[in-house]
């Protein structure tokens, strides 16, 4: 495997930027982007569904729909626009996100309802590429296996703070998820507490493995894609039209226990769904990705797997969560997944 060097970058919010690349990186700065008030997030305690909602109202402040001269996340070096990323070059650049949804600090908190709590933790943005239109469909394999490194190696890293109980890398792709920065990006979120959903999916494995049974049981008309160590599949309960999972064959509690050939696979594998969604809908296919690994790094029962959630309901007619969803938690599919399977299959070849 090629040598990937990171570099350490301290900006002048004191923030740290960590560049990853196959090339050492030495580039002296230019100018950096004003230092901005550290956001203060809190919790409070949804007593219906007993869950926790975060709230950071500086989210509403943040850059939404720029020109590309003036997008954030775009190397940095004119003077007149710093961004982000204060150099002219990078291969993938990993930062604290300035309007954070978690964010450790020790501010007071009074509440006279339900249980409230500062929103610690910790988000990151990770930017894919140089290039402003970059995708995963379109990126060279090697980049892709740098963007899989600089995740495994943001695991490694907020997984042992005190202040962080879960590690999600996830992606929103198009507005229709809410993006407001087209240049290739995603999240890492470092939660103080497990999610809910990957809580469940803890229970459930402890169980038994229904990722295996299923990837045992399931007939190859679900699956779009598969080679030696991996299957990417659309699964039977599927709640989106063109929902598709990747699962390793073996278990493997999260992408650091990949081998050099499973890593190769899985990137192969990441690829041909991205490029797949986009030639299916002969456009930039929205989705929301996330990559649901154990919360514990060393966990015997957990499988790491992928998930793509395209809001669709039928080509390119828009899901919306409507009223049985929203209010009752029940999904309510037009289309059998074996048929999406069907279609989508011809695309990921």
């Amino acid at each position: 495997m090629q040598k990937i060097y990171k570099r350490t970058f301290l900006r002048n919010d004191s923030r740290e930027l960590y560049l990853y690349g196959y090339n050492e990186h030495t580039e002296r700065a230019s100018k950096e982007l004003d230092v901005t008030i550290p956001s203060k997030p809190h919790l409070r305690w949804n007593t219906s569904r007993q869950e926790w909602v975060t709230y950071s109202a500086g989210r509403k402040n943040r850059t939404a729909f720029p020109p590309k001269k003036y997008c954030p996340l775009c190397p940095g070096g004119d003077l007149n626009f710093p961004t982000e990323i204060p150099f002219k070059n990078f291969e993938v650049a990993v930062f604290p996100n300035r309007w954070s949804s978690f964010n450790t600090h020790n501010e007071s908190l009074i509440f006279d309802y339900t249980e409230i709590k500062n929103s610690n933790g910790h988000c990151e943005v990770i930017v894919y590429s140089e290039k402003h239109h970059d995708t995963i469909a379109d990126m060279e394999l090697d980049r892709i296996k740098l963007l899989l490194h600089a995740w495994i190696d943001r695991y490694k890293e907020l997984i042992k703070r005190d202040d962080i109980q879960y590690v999600m890398p996830f992606e929103n792709r198009g507005e229709e998820c809410g993006v407001t920065l087209h240049h290739p990006h995603g999240q890492i979120y470092g939660y103080p507490f497990v999610p809910p959903v990957i809580q469940k999916e803890v229970e459930i494995f402890k169980k038994n493995n229904f990722i295996l049974e299923m990837m045992n049981s399931l007939e190859k008309k679900y699956f779009v894609y598969q080679d030696e160590h991996i299957i990417a599949a659309v699964p039977p309960f599927a709640r989106y039209a063109y929902e598709i999972w990747i699962m390793p064959k073996k278990k493997r509690a999260g992408p650091w226990e990949f081998n050099a050939e499973e890593m190769q696979s899985f990137c192969i594998c990441l690829q041909k769904v991205v490029k797949g969604y986009d030639t299916f809908l002969g456009k930039k296919c929205p989705y929301i990705m996330g990559l649901h690994a154990a919360p514990d790094m060393k966990n015997n029962t957990f499988h790491f797997h992928v998930e793509f959630y395209p809001p669709l309901r039928a080509g390119d007619k828009p899901k919306v969560l409507a009223g049985s969803e929203s209010m009752a938690g029940v999904f309510i599919m037009d289309v059998l997944p074996e048929e999406s399977a069907e279609v989508l299959r011809t695309y990921m070849q």
